[in-house]
């Protein structure tokens, strides 16, 4: 997801990255058994259909930042905190 969000800045309704983007979160969440990783993808998926749309990312724009950076900076965002939790559920799982 990081590298769809990193090589397709958005911006324009893009449907095949949003696609690509709600299968990948479909799939994380479904190998993923966690509150908290399925909020996060959900927040992801969401952010992506911003992103990728035609006018939707404009209503996310900032002084200084566009709508579609301002996007791609939260969905970074989240998808480190599905990372974070998730190496929390291994050290868990590993006993740490």
């Amino acid at each position: 997801m990081l590298e769809i969000v990193l090589h397709h800045p958005g911006g324009w309704a893009d449907r095949a990255s949003l696609s690509r983007v709600v299968e990948l979160c479909r799939a994380a969440g479904a190998a993923i058994d966690d509150a908290q990783c399925a909020e996060q993808l959900g927040i992801v998926a969401g952010y992506a259909a911003d992103l990728f749309s035609e006018q939707t990312h404009k209503k996310w724009d900032r002084s200084n930042l566009s709508g579609a950076d301002f996007l791609r900076l939260e969905i970074m965002r989240a998808l480190h905190s599905v990372s974070r939790r998730l190496s929390e559920i291994e050290a868990a799982r590993l006993g740490r």
